[in-house]
């Protein structure tokens, strides 16, 4: 398990279009993904569990990943945060 902080660059948050590119992300692993927003973990399985977080733009946020290629996984998450999911802001 690898636990790593991650900032939501993008303006207005984990809206639908950044959901749904992370969801396709976590569904290409075998490892599980946890979010951590403001206290609330919440197990990501698909995109409307990543609506459900209520991630705010500009935030912090927790993500851990568990399982027999986590390491990949965390990898790619960190590039589409960083990147803000190849949105234009």
């Amino acid at each position: 398990m690898i636990k790593q902080s991650v900032k939501v660059v993008n303006s207005t948050g984990l809206h639908a279009r950044p959901a749904a590119t992370l969801a396709k992300i976590v569904k290409k692993y075998d490892s599980s993904l946890t979010l951590i927003n403001n206290g609330k973990e919440i197990e990501i399985k698909g995109m409307m569990s990543i609506l459900g977080a209520g991630v705010k733009g500009n935030s912090m946020i927790d993500l851990i990943c568990n399982g027999q290629d986590e390491l990949d996984l965390m990898d790619e998450l960190k590039t589409a945060f960083s990147s803000g999911f190849g949105e234009k802001e």
